[in-house]
């Protein structure tokens, strides 16, 4: 056995460790959360009109979208790792639990990952062709 396989089964088994202590406590934090902070919030608050007009919604939506897919391709150097980062995230967040607490279809959910999959797969093509990652500073690490 050479001495990369074992600097990379020893990194598997730091990773694994990390990926469970993180999975842990991720599901400790919300449990926790969602019982005796998120839900007496929520029953309490009826979300009432829409603050803003459906227009100026989407703005605000995209817009702060596009930022984070902004800070994570120059923290990334990728446009196409940040978009998935972002579509995966937003995927995760809304279709997987939506659909396992029962507040969307199984084929909304599938819509709604397709949708999301061409939006940000544009959205790196069209930042690929004007940003120049040479022009940007690296980042430390």
């Amino acid at each position: 056995m050479q001495y990369s396989d074992l600097r990379s089964r020893g990194f598997t088994q730091i990773r694994r460790k990390a990926f469970f202590a993180a999975f842990i406590t991720s599901a400790v934090v919300n449990l926790v959360g969602v019982l005796f902070f998120f839900e007496p919030i929520a029953r309490h608050d009826s979300p009432g009109a829409a603050l803003v007009h459906p227009a100026v919604n989407l703005l605000v939506y995209v817009g702060l979208t596009v930022a984070l897919f902004d800070w994570t391709a120059h923290q990334m150097r990728s446009a196409y790792k940040a978009a998935f980062v972002v579509a995966a995230a937003q995927m995760f967040l809304v279709n997987v639990d939506y659909v396992l607490s029962g507040k969307r279809g199984v084929v909304t959910a599938g819509a709604s990952t397709v949708l999301m999959v061409v939006t940000w797969l544009a959205v790196a093509a069209v930042y690929s062709r004007f940003v120049r990652w040479e022009d940007q500073p690296k980042k430390d690490g």
